[in-house]
């Protein structure tokens, strides 16, 4: 419980070990780095938390508490009751903004982010993207995502990764569906999501970079191959944080950890012993 809200964590490997705490993207949950787990659990003691209404984690009652600033001190509260020393967090798409939040606010608490295409994008660097127009976008994204089969599911999901389906990739995405009137319908809080899309408006990410103190592994998608808004992001985030690197992973799409998640966990490797 995180003041009087159920959240649903999970913990594993050596508590010794530096701690790693994974926040997943929108309409996601945990389950987004169980591949990923498995290569980095030698490496650290790792912590996966559901935020606010995903996975099984309860939704807000107030949508300004969406807000990052605030989401951001309300995440550190579960954290801090897990882990009495410093760490690193790991997040993807919306998690690695609430990444970089987190690391504003409590500098003496993160020894280094690890951003998963994220962090550096939307909303600012998409031209013309008002905060109405996403809103919409949003609405009617929830309101398609409803499928007569699981087969039509993983049809879509297969359209976000470019590794081909397998049962862990279906491990990954089920739990993000409950299955009503012969439907498989997105689980995650409508009005959660919504409130985060009005989050990104009233705090994007960049007023973040010059207070990020500790180091920065930014790891960018590279389809499609041009991406006028991902290269003004990375431009902008690189110019802007002092302790950053930035790898692009060739044939990788937005969720680079399901499509290569030995990559990833070896460049994780890679960049803890060039900080020390």
């Amino acid at each position: 419980m995180i003041d009087n809200y159920s959240v649903k964590a999970f913990e594993s490997g050596d508590k010794r070990l530096p701690s790693l705490v994974c926040l997943h993207g929108m309409t996601g949950d945990s389950n987004s780095f169980w591949e990923l787990k498995e290569y980095l659990i030698e490496d650290f003691h790792i912590i996966l938390l559901d935020l606010p209404g995903h996975g099984g984690t309860d939704p807000f009652e107030l949508e300004e508490d969406y807000g990052f600033t605030t989401l951001a001190k309300w995440i550190f509260k579960g954290i801090h009751s897990l882990v009495n020393g410093t760490f690193y967090i790991m997040g993807h798409s919306w998690g690695a903004d609430l990444a970089l939040h987190i690391a504003r606010s409590f500098p003496d608490r993160v020894e280094g982010l690890v951003l998963i295409d994220g962090g550096f994008v939307f909303p600012e660097m998409v031209e013309g993207y008002t905060k109405e127009k996403a809103l919409s976008d949003w609405k009617e994204y929830i309101e398609a995502s409803k499928y007569d089969s699981w087969d039509e599911v993983t049809r879509t999901y297969q359209e976000y990764t470019t590794k081909p389906w397998n049962k862990k990739l279906d491990s990954i995405i089920s739990p993000n569906f409950i299955k009503a009137e012969d439907q498989y319908i997105l689980k995650a809080h409508r009005q959660s999501l919504l409130a985060t899309v009005k989050a990104f408006y009233s705090g994007p990410c960049s007023t973040t970079y010059k207070h990020v103190e500790c180091p920065v592994l930014l790891f960018h998608a590279t389809i499609p191959k041009k991406d006028s808004s991902r290269q003004k992001g990375i431009r902008k985030i690189k110019n802007k944080l002092r302790k950053i690197k930035v790898i692009g992973i060739e044939n990788t799409k937005h969720n680079i950890h399901w499509d290569t998640p030995e990559r990833v966990a070896s460049e994780v490797r890679v960049w803890r012993k060039e900080m020390k």
